[in-house]
């Protein structure tokens, strides 16, 4: 059997983590346990890099589980087949993989986002169901579930929205719901824009930006919900650690901004000017629906599950989390 294979030499690079490693940072506090093994998908990804590496400085066997032979153990989701020894004396499932929601949508493409992730799901909560130990639940989710476009701030208490990334996530999370009538400790970490220079929105933004030829998208004032890439991977950590953490979790820093804010925010980290807008029509003509489900929606999320569970932010400021990044 093998064991700890995170993918993290595949590209020799500067990780992300989080400004902790030792496990008794967060164990201190009531309500939290150390579960010792941790089974995790998409382990190669750009989240899943830094939280492999961050679980094993805090001492904890990582696996991961892989359609490949990279991974400690394989699954195939297509055909429904999942290696029964990788959940074998598991503590906590962290299930991160799906399709690429950053590419022009068809019909076949859409299909493969829904898919990856519901079938994914139901595979791997199959396979928890039938464990006689149950591990804990984790799942990589999206703020999409609110829909587009929000005037008002949406926390966890607000209702889904409309568009097809709200129908995905809805059904993402209701892939796993036998597990919450099971019993089993659930988790749902609805992501916003993750800052990394190593991939996501921010990446693909650097280059314009860098050149002095970025700016506003669309008239600038859609709300931007947003997370560092450490404090996401700390979010994670702080959800398998902390036993009152159940259900949908929205893992977004505590101050959503507009676009032109998170512009000027940028410019001046970078030392560039942002004086040219994208228009909103141009983006629609490029990417489509895509385009306006992602880069023009509209929402404002807010943290409270995780503020209210005691959870310490290290970048929730904009500027700073940007430095930070970038430096």
């Amino acid at each position: 059997m093998k064991f700890v294979a995170c993918p993290l030499v595949v590209r020799p690079q500067k990780l992300e983590l989080p400004p902790y490693t030792l496990l008794s940072e967060f164990v201190t506090k009531a309500n939290m346990t150390t579960p010792k093994t941790i089974l995790i998908t998409g382990a190669s990804g750009l989240v899943g890099e830094s939280l492999c590496a961050t679980l094993m400085a805090r001492g904890y066997s990582v696996r991961t589980l892989s359609r490949s032979d990279r991974g400690d153990y394989q699954w195939d989701v297509a055909s429904g087949q999942l290696d029964p020894r990788a959940l074998d004396g598991v503590d906590a499932v962290i299930h991160l993989a799906g399709e690429s929601v950053a590419q022009r949508w068809t019909d076949a493409v859409k299909a493969r986002i829904l898919d990856s992730r519901v079938d994914s799901t139901r595979l791997i909560v199959d396979s928890i169901l039938a464990q006689d130990k149950r591990p804990t639940y984790i799942a990589a989710s999206g703020i999409s579930y609110y829909g587009i476009d929000s005037e008002r701030l949406l926390d966890e208490s607000s209702g889904s929205g409309k568009g097809f990334l709200a129908e995905v996530t809805r059904q993402w999370e209701g892939a796993a719901q036998s597990l919450t009538e099971a019993g089993v400790r659930t988790v749902f970490l609805r992501t916003g824009i993750v800052l990394s220079a190593k991939g996501g929105a921010l990446a693909k933004m650097l280059t314009p930006f860098k050149l002095g030829v970025g700016g506003r998208i669309g008239d600038g004032q859609q709300k931007m919900s947003w997370i560092s890439l450490p404090d996401l991977v700390s979010a994670y950590v702080f959800a398998v650690e902390n036993v009152s953490v159940r259900g949908a979790v929205n893992a977004v820093a505590p101050e959503p901004v507009t676009n032109s804010k998170f512009t000027k925010t940028l410019g001046k980290v970078l030392g560039r000017p942002t004086v040219f807008p994208l228009p909103a029509s141009l983006v629609k003509m490029l990417f489509g629906e895509m385009g306006r489900e992602t880069v023009l929606s509209n929402l404002g999320v807010l943290p409270n599950s995780l503020n209210e569970l005691g959870f310490e932010w290290q970048q929730a400021e904009l500027e700073t989390a940007l430095k930070q990044t970038l430096s």
